[in-house]
């Protein structure tokens, strides 16, 4: 039997949508930049808490996304970072105009 941290090695990352803006759970900073190691698994959690707005987490160069979360809820999508340095885009589609940020992975 292996140890549970060599079952599961990814990492989980919360997002939480508040105001129409995404913050990294338990952070005051508005759309952070998130950072990965090259090659990290992660299970990215977008939990919505704006009522009655339809929100998502898009990565558009790795092709990944969140289903929308309608009003208060929760949605998660598991990423595999590129297994180099990158950048890469994020955002929200419906709200990809202020809902946006960056990926660094190093």
């Amino acid at each position: 039997m292996q140890p549970a941290e060599m079952r599961d090695s990814r990492r989980e990352v919360r997002m939480v949508v508040r105001g129409m803006t995404f913050y990294l759970e338990g952070s005051a900073e508005a759309n952070p930049t998130l950072r990965l190691r090259a090659g990290e698994s992660v299970r990215l959690v977008l939990r919505n808490e704006d009522r009655g707005m339809h929100h998502d987490f898009t990565i558009p160069a790795w092709k990944a996304a969140t289903p929308l979360v309608a009003g208060v809820g929760e949605d998660a999508i598991e990423i595999t970072a590129p297994s180099r340095g990158a950048r890469a885009d994020y955002h929200c589609t419906p709200h990809a105009a202020t809902m946006r940020g960056t990926i660094i992975v190093e």
